[in-house]
């Protein structure tokens, strides 16, 4: 069936939608003078299901990041938080037996000063008995003085005489040469302390008198200086042979340390003993940087005896 030019008909006789009467108001798409399209403003309604939409989806991510946040705090950070890191292995375990803490005294020799009794100036007058007695005979090889007696060490005997000490009489004396006219002594007497000077003060009292006066005489303080070093001290209760005594003993180191060749200190030692008839002393000066001399001292203070 043919159509006449400008008939809009289906066949069926229904008539399509005319658009020519909106070609006034733009061209038609294909044609390209037209323009972009342009939008108009957006409805209350479009602007309220925008807004919605951006705030479920902004509150979405909120709680994903919580839930993950959550999930990391509770593994990953929890584990480092309560890892407490690498551990030494186990040693042997320590005990303090057999150990002991130094403890320093207030007299050693090695932080503190002498006490006042090692001095160059005696505290007693040193005063030398005027009625001399000589001791009772002694056995071969041994000394006697007062009421003591000591076996001589191999390399004494050298014939060793003395005069006179203060305050002991009836005395007896050895000793062995060191060098020169200079001699390791070891001496005995009877304690003598005159009553105008209080008598016999006790054991303690007149060991320190019978030292400091030995280490100050003439023959000895004139090579220990006016000032010597003063060192190994001591001043303490002892017993000799069974019976009561008092031991003061100190090494004095000579100011000139080349004043002799083979030594350059003394032991100085004084040994106060309650015999039987009063008491009876010791007092020596020995070469305390010669061995055997210093181990000839020790044999004869073993070796002390009282005899009466």
């Amino acid at each position: 069936m043919s159509q006449e030019p400008g008939d809009r008909r289906q066949p069926d006789g229904s008539s399509l939608p005319d658009f020519s009467t909106r070609s006034s108001a733009g061209s038609s798409p294909g044609d390209p003078s037209r323009g972009p399209a342009v939008l108009g403003e957006p409805s209350d309604r479009a602007l309220r299901r925008s807004r919605t939409m951006m705030i479920a989806v902004i509150g979405g991510s909120v709680v994903v990041i919580g839930v993950i946040a959550l999930i990391l705090s509770q593994t990953v950070f929890r584990s480092a938080l309560d890892d407490p890191g690498p551990t030494a292995s186990a040693t042997g375990t320590r005990a303090a037996e057999g150990q002991s803490e130094y403890v320093p005294h207030p007299e050693d020799p090695d932080i503190a000063p002498p006490p006042p009794i090692f001095t160059q100036a005696p505290t007693t007058e040193c005063t030398i008995p005027q009625d001399q007695q000589p001791p009772p005979p002694a056995a071969p090889g041994t000394v006697r003085g007062g009421g003591l007696e000591y076996t001589s060490p191999e390399g004494w005997g050298s014939g060793w005489i003395v005069g006179s000490l203060p305050y002991l009489t009836e005395l007896g004396a050895d000793g062995r040469v060191v060098e020169g006219n200079w001699y390791s002594v070891v001496n005995l007497g009877r304690v003598s302390f005159p009553e105008d000077e209080g008598g016999y003060p006790g054991p303690e009292s007149a060991a320190v008198a019978l030292f400091q006066c030995y280490a100050t005489t003439t023959g000895v303080v004139s090579h220990f200086g006016e000032h010597p070093e003063v060192t190994d001290y001591r001043s303490e209760a002892t017993t000799v042979d069974g019976h009561a005594a008092w031991i003061v003993q100190a090494t004095y180191h000579f100011e000139d340390p080349e004043l002799l060749k083979t030594s350059s200190a003394s032991i100085v030692t004084s040994i106060v003993v309650e015999t039987p008839n009063g008491p009876s002393a010791l007092v020596s000066d020995v070469a305390a940087d010669q061995p055997d001399h210093v181990k000839n001292l020790e044999d004869i203070i073993a070796s002390l005896d009282v005899v009466e």
